[in-house]
């Protein structure tokens, strides 16, 4: 029966014309759940269609040094990544486009080389940033026995001005396909702070193309290893316009 849920999930994305990559060779598809109305286990997430959310397991990677994505999956860029996880990229696409969730035009990104961070030395800093669904994303961890639940933005220092990063929303820009492959599989890109066209989430910020500004903010953050839970909430808007609040 999951199987055939599976099956069914996936089919009924592609024929939505819902931005569903490839799959991985390496990579079998997420097992679906259905826990109750509106409510799925997919994979290691938990999807909820109400609140228009995905929530799975991370862990914290880095509590201090330069930091140029919030989220990578292990194995990937953990050496510049605050948190990793074990989900699979492509499993956590397929829970974005079960919410409805948007990125960037395909045929933008479909035959774009796989270029890693866009930096500012490349004369893009002036350039739009990415497209996408807007999300609210958001970082959970326990401690002492107290729940602690903050914007992941505010997990982020500003070198500069020893303040966080301005709260507000991230981008879902969904990654893209180069040659047949779903390049954040490949690259383990998650939630990037500097502009990624390989990442499935960006930053919009202004200061989105300095490589050397983001640090981890050491005061408020668990130890290195702690389990974390990572929130994504979709936006209803691309504008930012949302029956929820924005953190």
């Amino acid at each position: 029966m999951v199987c055939l849920l599976v099956v069914f999930t996936l089919f009924s994305l592609a024929c939505s014309g819902a931005d569903l990559p490839p799959p991985p060779p390496d990579i079998a598809p997420p097992t679906i759940r259905e826990l109750a109305p509106g409510v799925w286990q997919v994979g290691d997430m938990r999807v909820e269609k109400a609140e228009e959310s995905v929530r799975f397991p991370a862990r914290m990677n880095m509590t201090e040094g330069l930091l140029e994505y919030v989220l990578v999956r292990e194995q990937g860029k953990d050496h510049e990544s605050l948190l990793t996880t074990s989900v699979q990229p492509y499993h956590l696409q397929v829970a974005m486009l079960l919410l409805g969730a948007k990125g960037a035009d395909p045929k933008l990104l479909t035959n774009a080389p796989p270029s890693g961070p866009i930096r500012a030395t490349e004369s893009v800093s002036a350039s739009p940033p990415i497209p996408g669904d807007t999300v609210a994303v958001e970082v959970e961890w326990v401690a002492d026995g107290r729940t602690n639940r903050r914007p992941a933005a505010a997990l982020l220092l500003n070198k500069k001005t020893g303040e966080p990063m301005s709260s507000g929303s991230w981008t879902f820009s969904g990654s893209m396909v180069w040659e047949g492959v779903f390049i954040a599989q490949i690259e383990g890109s998650i939630i990037a702070v500097i502009s990624d066209i390989g990442a499935q989430f960006n930053n919009p910020r202004p200061d989105r193309d300095e490589d050397s500004l983001w640090e981890a903010n050491t005061k408020i953050l668990p130890p290195e290893r702690h389990p974390v839970s990572v929130i994504v909430r979709r936006i209803n808007s691309r504008t930012g316009t949302s029956k929820n609040t924005l953190p």
